[in-house]
């Protein structure tokens, strides 16, 4: 089954804990803190692969989790960092996180970094001091970044091949490249674009086979508007028409129609007009009139016939030639996302929310960064959280919100009892 859209959830790994130590050998009495580092978190990324055509294999499984950072260890051992996760897409797929769209894979391995595994936590090695030499206290791994993710697939080629159903695109692509597209004489038989390469000499380009429109496709009649974006990507439209059919240009002009109805702009994309089925008396019938009416508008026309292969080779040394002209397609501009400075000025933002139970809950995203990073259980890393509170306005901010002794109060999973005198 054709899938162009998945909306998937992509967590990243979390960092391992750092370690609190103290090397312990007979002979080495001054050992000192030797606890190691945790390893970072795994990320996840997509990368493009020429492999995959659709989203298909995305559509049941919804979560993907790339591996945990390992705990550091005694004697200074750092612990391994977390599996990545590679998540393979077609070429062509455009990317949104969290609403924003982030990336668009245009090419063959292309690579985007979409969740961020966390840094792994500090050892107390780390916090050795000439003040403080026997420190009991080591960082918890942070978090991985949990991102929700559109994916949308728009086919990348350099030829769409346009036109009624039983125009005879399906016919076409097989017959000058290895595509094998569902033929039969009736219409919707392609239900999926089907990407075929055509081999000149040492040239070659990419043809897709775009599903058949019918008259009000643009408005959802038939299949829709579901394919027509696909028609957005791709260099140089062929419009295929069966000139054998009753009213060849009532078909021609129709197809534009709906091409101006989804984008006015797909008009402007260059179109070479191919004339189909000639070996059939009554496309020949038609041939000549019909080459007239097209060469008023301006547009490049020829003939063909995919059943006994006339004119098919010129023809694609002519698409080849028209290809040479023309630029490749512009990747989708990315909305940049303003990045916080490194160095900030006062304290990180916070706020103070009381509950209906009278207690009271501090919110802020720094603040609880910090609260997964100490690993509170320890009574040197309170001591250090404490400090923290009072350096940042938290405590006094507290007691301005009117916060009274023995209150309840929390930052994430963590709760304390206030206690103003203690600061």
């Amino acid at each position: 089954m054709f899938i162009d859209e998945v909306t998937i959830k992509a967590l990243a790994g979390k960092g391992g804990d750092g370690v609190v130590s103290f090397r312990r050998e007979k002979y080495v009495p001054m050992g000192g803190p030797d606890g190691g580092d945790g390893g970072d978190g795994g990320s996840v990324y997509l990368e493009a692969d020429e492999g995959y055509t659709t989203l298909s294999h995305l559509r049941y499984k919804k979560t993907y989790k790339a591996g945990a950072g390992q705990n550091g260890g005694g004697s200074n051992r750092f612990g391994k960092k977390g599996e990545d996760l590679v998540i393979k897409v077609p070429v062509g797929t455009i990317i949104r996180k969290n609403d924003r769209l982030i990336a668009d894979l245009t090419a063959h391995k292309e690579r985007c970094l979409v969740a961020k595994g966390g840094r792994g936590g500090r050892g107390n090695a780390r916090f050795t001091s000439a003040s403080h030499q026997t420190p009991r206290y080591a960082e918890r791994g942070e978090m991985g970044e949990e991102a929700l993710l559109n994916l949308e697939l728009k086919v990348l080629a350099d030829v769409g091949l346009i036109g009624y159903p039983n125009a005879g695109k399906s016919t076409f692509l097989a017959t000058i490249s290895a595509a094998r597209p569902k033929v039969a004489a009736y219409p919707f038989t392609t239900l999926s674009p089907v990407l075929g390469v055509v081999e000149l000499d040492t040239e070659s380009f990419v043809v897709a086979d775009l599903p058949g429109l019918i008259k009000g496709a643009h408005q959802g009649v038939g299949l829709g508007i579901k394919f027509l974006k696909h028609v957005e990507r791709t260099r140089l439209l062929v419009h295929l028409v069966d000139l054998s059919a009753a009213e060849p240009w009532k078909a021609f002009t129709e197809i534009n129609r709906e091409l101006a109805g989804y984008n006015e702009d797909l008009l402007l994309k260059p179109q070479l007009v191919l004339g189909t089925k000639i070996d059939l008396p009554a496309a020949a019938a038609q041939k000549e009139e019909f080459k007239t009416k097209i060469a008023k508008l301006g547009y490049e026309i020829d003939f063909i016939s995919a059943a006994t292969g006339e004119n098919i080779r010129p023809v694609l040394y002519r698409i080849l030639t028209i290809l040479q002209t023309l630029p490749k397609v512009k990747k989708i501009e990315v909305e940049t996302e303003t990045e916080e400075p490194v160095v900030r000025k006062g304290v990180p933002e916070f706020s103070i929310i009381k509950e209906a139970d009278g207690s009271y809950r501090i919110t802020g995203e720094a603040l609880s960064k910090k609260v997964h990073r100490y690993n509170l259980e320890q009574t040197e890393a309170l001591l250090r959280f404490d400090q923290l509170l009072k350096r940042w306005g938290v405590l006094n901010a507290l007691e301005e919100a009117g916060v009274k002794e023995g209150d309840l109060v929390r930052i994430e999973d963590f709760e304390f009892i206030f206690e103003p005198e203690d600061y």
